[in-house]
C-alpha cells in the first residue's frame, strides 16, 4: 500500500460500568518489507449485558480475524466468510451457555488494499471518511435512526419528536447467531486519495456531531493524535450515561519519509 501509512486505536469506558466494545487489526507486512500491504480493521460493539455484550464483541472480533487469516480467497469473500464465522461463533456460545442468551453485537470489518477500500458492516457502528474538509459516513446505519429521519423529512414527525423517539437507537440488524437481516457489503473498492483520513468507531463517538468530528480531522496531525483528540472531545462533553467509545483512525497518506505507525491503547 502506501509508505508512511498510519493507524491508531483508543478506547474509553465512558459513563458505563463495563466495556462492551472490542477491536482488532491484521497488518500483512513482513518485517523486511518497507512497503505496507493490506490492512484490516475490525470493530464490534456488544449488547446483552455485562457478560453477554463483552463476550459477544470479543469472540466476534477474534473469529473474524482468525477466519480472515486462514481464508485464501478473494478479499470480499474473505470479509463475508469472516462475518458469517463471527455470527456462527455467537450462536455456538449462546447454545453452550444459557447465561449468554440474548447477547449480540454490531460489527464492521474494513480492508485497505492497493486497489482501494472495501468493507462489510452490520449494525450501527459508523465508518467515516474525511476528505477535502468534509466527513461522510460510508457504511449503512442499521438502527431505526434513518427511518425516523425519513419520517421527519416527510413531515410525519417533528425533529423534537424524533430526538425523543424511544426506538431511535434500536437495531434493525446485528450479529445474534441467527440469519443476518441486513448487511452492508462494499464489493467494488473505493479509491483512496491523498489527504483521505478514515474513522471507524462504536456509536459512542456520535456524542460528537459530524461537524465537530470534521473540525478535528482537518488538523494535520498523526493518526494517534487525531484518535486522542476525538476521544478527548467525547469526554469533554461530560454526557450523562456516555456510552463506551472506541475510535480507530487510518491516515493512508502521511508522506513517504515516515514509517508506518501502529498504536493500540485500551
Amino acid at each position: 500500500m502506501i509508505p508512511g501509512r498510519q493507524f491508531a486505536a483508543l478506547q474509553i469506558q465512558g459513563d458505563r460500568p463495563y466495556q462492551e466494545d472490542d477491536f482488532g487489526c491484521v497488518n500483512d507486512r513482513e518485517p523486511q518489507d518497507p512497503t505496507p500491504d493490506n490492512l484490516l480493521l475490525v470493530l464490534a460493539d456488544g449488547m446483552g449485558g455485562h457478560a453477554g455484550g463483552a463476550h459477544a464483541s470479543q469472540v466476534a472480533v477474534k473469529s473474524f480475524i482468525d477466519t480472515f487469516r486462514l481464508d485464501p480467497g478473494e478479499a470480499i469473500g474473505q470479509l463475508e466468510t469472516s462475518l458469517e464465522a463471527s455470527n456462527h461463533r455467537i450462536k455456538q456460545d449462546t447454545v453452550a451457555d444459557p447465561k449468554l442468551q440474548g447477547m449480540g453485537c454490531t460489527l464492521v470489518g474494513a480492508l485497505f488494499m492497493d486497489e482501494g477500500l472495501i468493507w462489510v458492516s452490520v449494525g450501527d457502528s459508523p465508518f467515516y471518511r474525511w476528505r477535502d474538509g468534509e466527513i461522510r459516513q460510508l457504511n449503512a446505519d442499521h438502527s431505526m435512526a434513518p427511518l425516523i429521519a425519513m419520517s421527519v423529512s416527510r413531515g410525519e414527525m417533528t425533529p423534537e419528536e424524533a430526538a425523543r423517539h424511544p426506538q431511535r437507537n434500536a437495531l434493525r440488524s446485528a450479529l445474534i447467531g441467527e440469519p443476518i437481516p441486513q448487511r452492508d457489503v462494499r464489493e467494488t473498492p473505493v479509491r483512496l486519495q491523498e489527504g483521505d483520513k478514515f474513522v471507524l468507531a462504536s456509536d459512542g463517538l456520535q456524542t460528537l456531531s459530524e461537524t465537530e468530528m470534521a473540525e478535528i480531522m482537518c488538523q494535520d496531525r498523526s493518526a494517534l493524535t487525531l484518535t486522542r483528540d476525538l476521544v478527548t472531545a467525547v469526554e469533554a462533553k461530560q454526557r450523562r450515561g456516555q456510552d463506551n467509545t472506541t475510535v480507530m483512525v487510518v491516515a493512508p497518506y502521511t508522506g513517504s519519509d515516515l514509517e508506518p505507525v501502529v498504536e493500540w491503547q485500551r
